[in-house]
């Protein structure tokens, strides 16, 4: 049988061997996925008698037990895994290379999101759902202010552009005052224009790949207080400083501000990712009309950032479980494996043969998301090698200070890049 539910950090064994259970564990951080898994696995177990647990933990517990399941050598036989914790996992040698086990079906997942899970020309990570930036618009703001956006388009060093112009006619405060106008309030806005704010995924990654930058460069060191790191984070604070966006400092305090005000009916342009399509649907509820598109294009066009979910293989150092979870690798990289995250819209799903069965599923909840699924040739990757995740971690409050006001991105920008090298070490 296949198990599905939240088992407790405390109360994790070590894998019993295959010939005494015939079960293999699984381990994800969403509820919702892995009551999507069920269906899949009792028909895996059909197929070859092999059972399946699925334990669920929560996203910070999940990444606070990987290391010390990693140092114990008790991870679970098959668990997701996202990029930025996948080099610690691969370079303890617990991992299993899966690009043998899987064979010709790697050419029928998405290359994009396979691609993130190779290291040294070897892959060691399954696929199963990626996720890519958008921007989401309230279509009736957008409209009444004779907008479009589908052709959103910033110009740093530009006197305006077709954001900046958008952003300001959908900013006004109750009296119906646009940034510029005399007497415009912006304490009291009725309506926003642009969620611009420090958000690593959604904003600052895009923006900075968009105009030539990188996040890191091809050796994992952080790289973004470059020239064009400098530009996209004060054009992104500038929107703010000239009221065309929620105040910095309310947005550094409440990261989920604008979300917020999008489902409030408030923002009219807000840049997200897929992974947020469920909450903005739930949000929304009918309220209003909403649309969804490409991410801001920058001086080097369109680039979304695309991160990826994985499931990786441990090695068992026994021959027949070993076995065994090549089977269930084979399986969750199939389309009958695959097809429950794609019914239930979680993620866009890495199978290409699904990606129309979830398009259809969104078409059928009254949401357009043809946008997606194109990938274009450039785009802006996740964070990448050991410790990178802390990384991050240490630079997003530096520059959050751009954000609030109290210093220029050139200043804050090399400060940030430094505390993010030393936390990776």
């Amino acid at each position: 049988m296949v198990g599905v539910g939240a088992l407790p950090a405390c109360s994790r064994e070590e894998p019993a061997p295959l010939d005494d259970a015939d079960t293999l564990r699984m381990r994800v951080w969403d509820d919702a996925a892995a009551s999507a898994y069920e269906t899949s696995l009792e028909a895996f177990t059909g197929d070859t008698g092999i059972a399946v647990e699925v334990e669920v933990m929560v996203w910070d517990d999940y990444w606070k037990q990987l290391p010390l399941d990693v140092a114990s050598q008790s991870l679970p036989d098959v668990l997701w895994m996202n990029t930025a914790h996948l080099a610690e996992a691969q370079a303890s040698g617990q991992l299993l290379e899966v690009g043998g086990i899987a064979g010709d079906a790697v050419a029928q997942w998405e290359e994009v999101a396979t691609d993130l899970y190779r290291v040294d020309g070897s892959l060691w990570g399954v696929p199963q759902i990626w996720d890519q930036s958008i921007v989401v618009a309230h279509q009736d703001l957008v409209a009444a202010a004779d907008g479009d956006a589908s052709a959103l388009r910033f110009e740093p060093g530009a006197s305006s552009d077709p954001l900046r112009d958008l952003a300001r006619t959908l900013t006004a405060d109750g009296d119906g005052r646009h940034p510029g106008d005399e007497g415009f309030d912006a304490a009291a806005r009725a309506t926003f224009g642009f969620g611009s704010h420090p958000d690593r995924t959604a904003v600052l990654g895009p923006f900075i790949a968009s105009v030539g930058g990188t996040w890191q460069d091809e050796e994992s060191e952080f790289a973004f207080a470059s020239e064009q790191g400098v530009t996209a984070v004060q054009y992104l604070a500038d929107l703010a400083a000239e009221h065309l966006a929620p105040a910095g400092a309310e947005t550094v305090a409440d990261q989920g501000l604008c979300q917020s005000l999008f489902l409030e009916g408030k923002l009219g342009l807000l840049q997200t990712g897929t992974y947020d399509l469920h909450a903005l649907a739930e949000g929304v509820a009918g309220a209003f009309s909403w649309t969804v598109h490409p991410p801001v294009a920058g001086p080097e066009g369109v680039h979304p950032l695309v991160h990826a979910v994985a499931a990786v293989g441990v090695d068992p150092d026994d021959d027949a479980r070993e076995a065994a979870i090549g089977k269930l690798l084979t399986w969750l990289g199939s389309v009958e494996g695959q097809r429950p995250l794609a019914e239930n819209r979680l993620g866009v799903p890495a199978h290409r043969e699904l990606l129309t069965v979830w398009q259809d599923t969104w078409k059928a909840e009254g949401v357009d998301v043809s946008a997606v699924g194109e990938v274009p040739e450039g785009i802006a990757l996740p964070e990448t090698g050991s410790r990178s995740a802390a990384g991050t971690g240490a630079a997003l409050p530096i520059i959050a200070e751009v954000f609030r006001g109290e210093t220029t991105a050139d200043e804050a920008l090399p400060r940030a890049q430094e505390a993010a090298r030393s936390a990776m070490g």
